[in-house]
């Protein structure tokens, strides 16, 4: 230990007034500064009863600290060794001590070491007397690794904030259940005008009661080291707004202090978007069939204008010969069966592309397997030949039309799987069977090369594919798997290059009762016991009204008309009408709103409407057909179905009556 003039009696004398008779003052001292040596605390005493202080002693640990020899810092000024922004502040101190102020005890500087670098000093001073002179006794500590610390992590928060203020995302701070910070994205989710007006703000108050005391519980429980899954709640936007957030939290420290920080995303946009890119999936796989249903609609229709053309030149001629009659019957026979086969393939195809996602029923796996075939013949028998087999399953409760997506994109999958130089080769087995008493598997495998086991565990990621650039966007087995998982059900794919692949989709079976399912057609009364009805129809297709009336009047009293206008004039006439046949979608006045005026007019007359549809309406009427309870047929129809419900309707009227 080096001291200068001042050793352990003088130290003693510092502190001697304060300490009990008895005490040995000198080796109390002593013993101090042996331990401060020990713990690497510099000691310093410095006169300051001069013109200018100095320093008459100075321990190893402090000349450690400063960078300077002791006997270097007992010669020099010690004002020197202090960087020009703090010297002034302590030759004040200095000149404080010295007319007897106390000031602070505890402070801090800067000083400059011999090697030209900077250290920062925390000090510790107490004025004392030594032998007769005023001193200022000072303990020092090295503070500059905290020091730097504290600066990088305020630099950080710094460039935080300014990172956090332009990105898209919002993204909040919290501290005790209440906003520290916000950047305007934030502020915009929620409706305030600017971040800053969040601050403070507890989070919880808008909020639903249960979901608020759930976000209590996930802070404390953050703050306690928990890692918790996003949350999805409800917040109420300053207009009153009711907007959908999914929140992802952690731990964080801001000033200084621990917070959770959180991110949120409006689930209502993304699930928006989910939706969009089903739909889009759906629409690109039916354009990539698109030749292949002008294929299987052209068939049909070529056979049937044949037909028809040759009934018309054979008409003639069986007015005088009846035995020709039954050729053209036949014919007609053949014609009808054609039309059927059209409007198969038209249903198979609007029930495909519906955006209809959230309506579940009883649906047979087997039947949906059937229709994707259907519709993927085209493109798949020109790659491979399809083998099925159908066991009995029990049916789950899913959407018919996002099954058939599953299937469809399973069924394409596998066709261009397979390489087109072994057509003859190459098959696609469809399986349906059963799986215990409560699941029913659906599988579609392929003899094609195989899939690579490095990325097998990668096809369900959204837009990974491994076809060439342009060809398809790799959305079509991450959006089965949405699918299949929405439904409760699992999707799997066994593969190994060489050996083909496998998909396997499980879904629980159901006996709950479908909620659209039909009551079987009524049985017809022989033509002498059919009560004659009233009928009116509107559809703005002159060749359908007209028809509807020329075979309906033989049994039936109908009035048919093409607009609403006419429609409304035949009731005001007198018109009481048994049943109305209506197209729901038609220039000018819409059968919408024949309904609505019906409903102001005549009530009782607005349920026995019966709207006809070609399946392509308007976000409008979609709403309009789920908020009413009238019946509702989808074109084209069988003259039967329409001469059915006419006698239900008649009855259910006489009923009423």
């Amino acid at each position: 230990m080096t001291h200068s003039g001042c050793g352990g009696e003088s130290d003693a004398n510092m502190v001697e007034r304060k300490l009990p008779a008895n005490v040995d003052v000198g080796a109390l001292g002593q013993a101090i500064l042996e331990a401060a040596h020990g713990a690497r605390i510099g000691v310093t005493v410095t006169l300051v009863d001069g013109p200018r202080p100095r320093c008459v002693y100075i321990n190893e640990a402090a000349a450690e600290i400063l960078g300077w020899p002791v006997e270097a810092l007992l010669e020099r000024d010690p004002l020197s060794h202090i960087v020009a922004e703090d010297a002034g502040r302590i030759q004040e101190r200095f000149a404080r001590r010295s007319a007897g102020e106390l000031g602070e005890r505890s402070y801090e500087l800067t000083v400059l070491r011999r090697d030209g670098g900077r250290a920062v000093i925390e000090v510790s001073a107490s004025s004392a007397m030594l032998e007769g002179h005023p001193v200022v006794f000072a303990l020092v500590v090295d503070v500059t690794a905290r020091v730097e610390a504290e600066r990088a992590r305020r630099r950080t928060e710094a460039q935080f904030r300014d990172v956090m203020e332009i990105a898209p995302e919002p993204f909040g701070i919290i501290r005790e259940g209440k906003f520290v910070f916000a950047n305007a994205a934030y502020a915009k989710v929620l409706g305030f005008a600017k971040a800053e007006d969040l601050y403070g703000f507890p989070v919880t108050c808008r909020l639903d009661p249960g979901e608020a005391d759930t976000v209590r519980s996930r802070e404390k429980f953050i703050l306690e080291g928990g890692r918790l899954a996003p949350m999805i709640y409800h917040a109420r936007r300053v207009d009153g707004t009711i907007v959908e957030l999914e929140s992802s939290s952690g731990p964080c420290d801001f000033e200084g202090q621990p917070a959770v920080i959180t991110m949120v995303r409006d689930a209502s946009a993304r699930k928006a978007l989910e939706a969009q890119l089903v739909q889009a999936d759906r629409l690109a796989a039916i354009g990539t069939m698109a030749a292949g249903v002008a294929h299987e609609i052209n068939n049909p229709l070529a056979y049937l204008m044949l037909n028809l053309d040759w009934i018309a030149r054979k008409l003639a001629e069986g007015a005088r010969d009846p035995a020709s009659v039954d050729a053209l019957i036949e014919l007609l026979r053949e014609a009808h069966r054609g039309a059927e086969r059209v409007a198969t393939i038209v249903r198979e195809l609007r029930a495909f592309s519906r955006a209809d996602g959230e309506t579940r029923r009883r649906v047979d796996l087997a039947v949906v397997a059937r229709s994707a075939i259907k519709i993927a013949g085209h493109e798949i028998r020109h790659r491979a030949r399809v083998s099925t087999s159908f066991e009995a399953a029990g049916p789950v409760w899913a959407n018919e039309s996002r099954l058939e997506q599953v299937v469809l994109n399973l069924l394409l999958n596998a066709a261009h799987a397979m390489p087109e130089t072994r057509v003859a080769s190459n098959e696609i087995r469809v399986q349906v069977r059963p799986d215990g008493d409560d699941s029913a598997v659906l599988e579609v495998a392929d003899n094609g090369e195989g899939i690579p086991q490095e990325i097998l565990s990668r096809i369900f990621d959204p837009f990974f594919t491994t076809k060439p650039r342009g060809v398809g966007m790799g959305l079509g087995l991450s959006i089965c798997h949405g699918i299949v998982t929405a439904l409760g059900g699992r999707i799997t794919v066994h593969s190994a290059p060489g050996e083909g692949t496998t998909f396997r989709v499980a879904l629980p079976t159901t006996d709950r009762e479908s909620i659209e399912a039909e009551a079987p057609p009524s049985q017809a009364p022989p033509s002498g016991q059919r009560p004659r009805a009233r009928v009116l129809v509107v559809d703005d297709e002159i060749s359908i009204a007209h028809t509807l009336r020329e075979l309906l009047g033989a049994n039936h009293d109908v009035t048919a008309t093409t607009n609403v206008r006419d429609a409304v004039a035949a009731v005001q006439a007198g018109g009481d009408f048994d049943v109305i046949f209506c197209d729901l979608m038609m220039p000018g006045k819409s059968g919408i709103e024949l309904y609505e005026e019906l409903l102001a007019r005549v009530p009782a007359l607005a349920k026995r409407v019966v709207f006809m549809t070609g399946g392509a309406f308007t976000a409008r009427a979609a709403e309009f057909l789920t908020t009413i309870g009238n019946r509702r047929i989808e074109k084209p129809f069988s003259l039967g179905l329409i001469e059915r419900i006419v006698r239900e309707m008649a009855a259910l009227k006489s009923g009423v009556e």
